[in-house]
């Protein structure tokens, strides 16, 4: 069988576009022009080696797929819905092709960076600014009582424009002392409540730095650290790496630490424990909403699980 190196055709003014075959099944090839030859088993004489598709040049692609003639199908026939893909595909492919990789390139980069590089702040784009500590939570920035009282004392406003120290305490403890300026997110959904009041703080060029503690800064607070640094992941998720808040910390010995060393810095000046025999009643309550919130969140995360 001879093989022809390249195929070139225009279809007639009088063939069906629904017809597929018609259109990308040519006929006989004789000289410089197709022609029809029908044989005995009234089938076709072809000269192909592969694939139509492999021969056509991009080109003759888009003009047998433009757009023009789509828009004179008014039906949603197979064969139309298979010419609007190949569309689709080859648009895709042409962007794919043309666009550029800087943008992978940099979420790479900072991938490394973050990965390679404990100093630098969860979007990557520069260092922490507080000097940090080894705490207990090795995942986590843990800074020292004393740290916490230079803030306070305005020690570094010159490189951060806003500091704010979350208390995750009960309302009980918080009320019986609490860092000055400090505010209570006992729940999970208080802190969801905070990120979403903040959600366009990223568009400001202001650092924010959140410090988070509760009593020994060994439960509460570190778990709500987390869980508001993964709902900014997830906030943010069409954007990696940013954050809203990419600059957190964890104050190391939490409220009762600093305390004992820093008690002017509170309001009232007092300490008032979670295991305070006058609040057994409030702590029963609020542990039980604890458990209730951590078994619902266990519940939708088996219902996540299951669903993908």
């Amino acid at each position: 069988m001879e093989i022809s190196k390249m195929l070139r055709f225009t279809p007639g003014k009088n063939v069906d576009v629904n017809d597929i075959d018609a259109i990308v099944t040519p006929p006989g090839y004789r000289g410089d022009s197709w022609f029809s030859t029908e044989t005995p088993s009234s089938n076709f004489i072809f000269r192909v080696r592969k694939p139509l598709g492999r021969f056509l040049s991009f080109d003759v692609k888009r003009s047998l797929f433009s757009g023009k003639r789509l828009s004179e199908q008014a039906d949603d026939s197979p064969v139309t819905k298979r010419l609007r893909e190949t569309v689709s595909g080859i648009d895709r492919i042409s962007l794919q092709t043309l666009s550029p990789t800087s943008e992978n390139d940099d979420v790479k980069s900072v991938v490394h960076r973050l990965s390679t590089d404990d100093d630098i702040i969860a979007d990557g784009s520069c260092q922490y600014t507080l000097p940090t500590i080894a705490g207990k939570h090795s995942d986590l920035k843990a800074i020292s009582p004393e740290t916490m009282h230079d803030v306070l004392q305005g020690c570094y406003d010159d490189e951060i424009d806003h500091v704010t120290v979350i208390d995750c305490r009960y309302p009980y403890e918080f009320e019986g002392g609490h860092i000055k300026g400090a505010i209570n997110l006992y729940t999970r959904s208080a802190i969801q409540e905070f990120l979403s009041r903040h959600s366009s703080s990223y568009a400001s060029s202001k650092k924010h730095v959140l410090i988070f503690h509760c009593e020994f800064s060994s439960e509460r607070g570190p778990k709500m650290y987390r869980h508001l640094r993964s709902e900014d992941r997830a906030m943010n998720k069409d954007h990696y790496p940013r954050l809203n808040f990419p600059e957190i910390y964890l104050l190391e010995g939490g409220y009762k630490a600093f305390f004992y060393k820093f008690m002017k810095q509170c309001l009232p000046q007092t300490y008032k424990p979670m295991l305070h025999k006058d609040h057994a009643t409030d702590l029963r309550h609020f542990r039980g909403k604890s458990k209730s919130w951590t078994a619902g969140e266990r519940r939708q995360l088996m219902r996540t699980t299951l669903r993908f």
